[in-house]
């Protein structure tokens, strides 16, 4: 099958970014790249079946294409106008979505004016402190994160992403405390378990703390075992290699291979979620059916991990109200097509009207809930 491949630009404040989609016919596939300043920063893959036409993947090829450069400049385009705006709410969610882009700066931007107008913004700060984690800034990362854990000491991912920053700074001692108090809230908490047992390597390594390094092939299996059990993604064919070389007693190497299979997980994930900017979308009356249903399920599975959220549990009830309107209008549409067929069918007639009438008032009582005031 013949290969296509489109490129657009968008310039904007002294970056150039590049989208580029092509069709990859070996991996049957049509596949999206963001770059800016010539890094890359996300792929993202749509597979498609062998035997569609050469017309349609070309279709495909575009469809795509234009989705994911409407995308970013309708997200480069909005960055200006949220921060000036100052409204609390619009900057932490388009944040989101640029963190989920691995923009960092953007993101950072975002958050830190969240902070300046609301510094008990807890969200903003456990953000904050993984879009500077992201970027290499562990120093910084540690005191963000730090400061999201004191603001909400019972939310399980903001112990363990402050336990991880404290890795990443070298603090390995301090880590297991925050990824220990993760696991006390929530005792099924996958990556926290993982990086439990990354930070018992860490410390053996550094030989920080000597009592700590007893039995380490024992507490290292343990946790390992039941980040597996938990969340099965995490056993790979490199994680049973990794284990036999933690038991061959290579250390440093099992350190870097267990954070490489963590590392891997982490960026599914993102992927998985980089059109996740839902919350915004609901805000500039933009919503997409696909990722009002995925943010649902990732919301659902937030709240398994932090049962207490409540803004969880709040934007669960708000996607459950966005997706309600998308049924709503299937219905109306289907009263249309019932017309098409038999215009004189007077109860259809009576169903388009008040469900045309509800689906209007339907859709602002949405908004406003959304908006929450704002």
């Amino acid at each position: 099958m013949e290969n296509y491949r489109l490129k657009s630009k968008v310039s904007v404040n002294d970056k150039e970014y590049l989208v580029q989609t092509v069709n990859d016919a070996s991996q049957m596939s049509v596949v999206s790249s963001l770059f800016v300043d010539g890094q890359i920063l996300e792929v993202t893959r749509l597979p498609h079946p062998g035997e569609v036409s050469a017309e349609d993947v070309l279709t495909m090829v575009k469809t795509t294409h234009e989705e994911k450069k409407g995308e970013l400049e309708h997200l480069l385009a909005t960055y200006g106008k949220v921060i000036a705006s100052g409204d609390v709410d619009l900057m932490y969610h388009l944040g989101t979505a640029f963190y989920y882009k691995r923009m960092w700066d953007e993101a950072a931007s975002l958050f830190e004016n969240v902070l300046t107008a609301e510094r008990d913004h807890h969200q903003a700060a456990n953000y904050l402190g993984l879009t500077l984690m992201a970027h290499g800034k562990h120093d910084q990362a540690v005191k963000v994160l730090a400061k999201a854990v004191e603001l909400r000491p019972s939310f399980a991912d903001y112990h363990n992403n402050y336990g991880e920053a404290l890795m990443e700074a070298g603090f390995f001692r301090r880590a297991v405390e925050e990824l220990e108090a993760a696991l006390k809230e929530n005792i099924y908490y996958a990556d926290a378990y993982f990086n439990l047992g990354l930070a018992y390597i860490g410390n053996a390594v550094r030989r920080e703390d000597f009592d700590m390094y007893t039995n380490l092939l024992d507490k290292t299996g343990d946790v390992f075992n039941r980040a597996v059990l938990i969340a099965p993604e995490y056993k790979t064919a490199q994680f049973d290699e990794a284990l036999e070389i933690l038991r061959q007693n290579d250390l440093p190497r099992a350190f870097t291979m267990f954070k490489s299979i963590r590392d891997l997980k982490r960026e599914r994930s993102r992927q998985e979620f980089s059109s996740f900017y839902l919350r915004f979308l609901l805000y500039a009356d933009r919503p997409n059916e696909r990722a009002v249903a995925e943010r649902i399920r990732y919301l659902r599975e937030e709240i398994r991990k932090n049962p207490s959220y409540v803004d969880l549990h709040h934007e669960l009830a708000l996607c459950y109200l966005q997706q309600s309107q998308f049924y709503w209008r299937r219905g109306i549409e289907q009263f249309r097509k019932t017309l098409e067929i038999n215009p004189r069918l007077g109860k259809a007639k009576e169903g388009l009207e008040k469900a045309t009438e509800f689906g209007t008032s339907l859709k602002d009582i949405v908004s406003n809930i959304a908006r929450g005031g704002h």
